[in-house]
């Protein structure tokens, strides 16, 4: 008995060749780390590939792979309860992307998962609100919520960072 190829195999593996490094590039701000992020993309693309044939529109799979990604991201911090942020940051650090800001990653590693992954979808997706709000399974208002607490956040954490530079250069 020989298994016969899947037909839709070359358009998927396509697809996956075109978009990894934007979807990766997603999965590290939704997660905050390589490492975790990898997991997350593969694992929505075995999501998706297994679903495939749900998909209507060949077009609309980077959107359900985004979904998958932000479903799992979510079920995977309310499993393991909040991020609790250490004083130290651990020594197996991933580095970070060369245009990432270490700052801003810094800063954006300190957000609670949601507020991280509105912050993700938004601006570096560069989704509209209305999609933001259905990738993360929520009302617009409620991703907009996510969206204000996480830039209010962004921005004093960057002001502190900035006013401690400022002072230790000022000072030494």
């Amino acid at each position: 008995m020989t298994n016969s190829p899947d037909p839709e195999r070359p358009a998927f593996d396509a697809f996956v060749a075109a978009r990894y490094q934007a979807l990766l590039r997603a999965a590290y701000v939704i997660t905050g780390n390589v490492h975790d992020g990898t997991d997350l993309l593969h694992d929505a693309l075995a999501r998706v590939y297994a679903r495939r044939s749900l998909i209507r529109d060949a077009a609309a799979t980077e959107a359900y792979v985004r979904r998958a990604m932000v479903r799992a991201h979510i079920s995977r911090w309310r499993s393991l309860g909040r991020e609790t942020p250490t004083a130290q940051p651990p020594e197996f650090a991933a580095p970070e992307p060369a245009e990432w800001d270490p700052q801003l990653g810094a800063a954006m590693r300190r957000l609670p998962p949601r507020q991280r992954t509105a912050v993700a979808l938004r601006y570096y997706a560069d989704l509209p609100m209305a999609q933001v709000a259905d990738e993360m399974g929520c009302s617009l208002a409620t991703a907009k919520t996510h969206l204000a607490r996480a830039m209010k956040a962004l921005r004093q954490d960057l002001a502190q960072d900035r006013q401690d530079r400022e002072a230790i250069s000022v000072g030494g």
